[in-house]
């Protein structure tokens, strides 16, 4: 029997209100639930762990541009003409196994709907580095890993894991259009079929994403969270 979760449709939001609304999902683990968002300005996300003193913070922000630090690893990411989605659930039932595996069985999921789309295959990095790696690089679409999702050669989608008490969020981001910081990544350069990849997630993963609403609770734990974290220069830019 599947398991039941939920798909949480929001208009594009601040990046501190995104970071805050996956993080309140991971404080309080009430039911699986899976975003695909966009964001209202273009922002940057660096990786939890990362140093913000490789990136060019200062030129980024007087082109308007927003600065967070997400919950989840990684590097950076420009969210602009781009789509996230963000999943949290148990770690146990159809995510068991571990971060890697069940990573492996959403990219899967999604390089299958990605590619009946496009007509055109994706495939998981594999062994192989990409064209679109750059030796060093800060960003996230430069340095690849062997579940990323590629297509002809670069990378396309990449995804990054924490786990909380049981719980487990994971981030990932699909390239539509490649950013002038990493023109060598790959871009699907059209809109993706949202729907279709929540299908692709239900079947691979044997959940069931009905759609759903954020509680009161949700939103104000979340409201706090931005207040208290996501907002603040002194956890953006100091690496925990």
């Amino acid at each position: 029997m599947a398991v039941q979760g939920r798909w949480l449709s929001d208009p594009p939001l601040p990046g501190a209100e995104n970071m805050a609304r996956d993080e309140a999902l991971l404080d309080l683990r009430r039911l699986p639930s899976l975003r695909f968002y966009a964001w209202a300005k273009p922002t940057l996300s660096l990786g939890y762990f990362q140093s913000a003193s490789a990136l060019p913070i200062a030129a980024l922000r007087q082109r308007g541009i927003d600065v967070v630090r997400r919950s989840t690893g990684g590097k950076a990411i420009l969210h602009h003409e781009e789509l996230t989605y963000s999943l949290c659930a148990p770690e146990q039932g159809p995510l068991a196994g571990g971060p890697a595996a069940a990573m492996e069985r959403i990219h899967s999921a999604l390089a299958q709907a990605l590619s009946n789309q496009l007509e055109h295959p994706l495939r998981l990095r594999g062994q192989q580095p990409l064209a679109s790696d750059r030796a060093g690089s800060a960003w996230c679409f430069e340095d690849s890993s062997p579940l990323d999702l590629a297509l002809d050669g670069r990378k396309l989608l990449g995804s990054a894991a924490r786990r909380r008490q049981g719980w487990i969020l994971f981030h990932g981001s699909l390239v539509l259009q490649a950013p002038a910081e990493t023109p060598g990544v790959a871009a699907m350069q059209q809109e993706p079929n949202v729907t279709a990849l929540v299908q692709a997630l239900e079947s691979s993963l044997d959940m069931e994403f009905a759609p759903g609403h954020w509680s009161r609770e949700e939103l104000s734990l979340a409201a706090e969270i931005r207040k208290k974290k996501f907002s603040q220069a002194a956890h953006t830019f100091s690496r925990p």
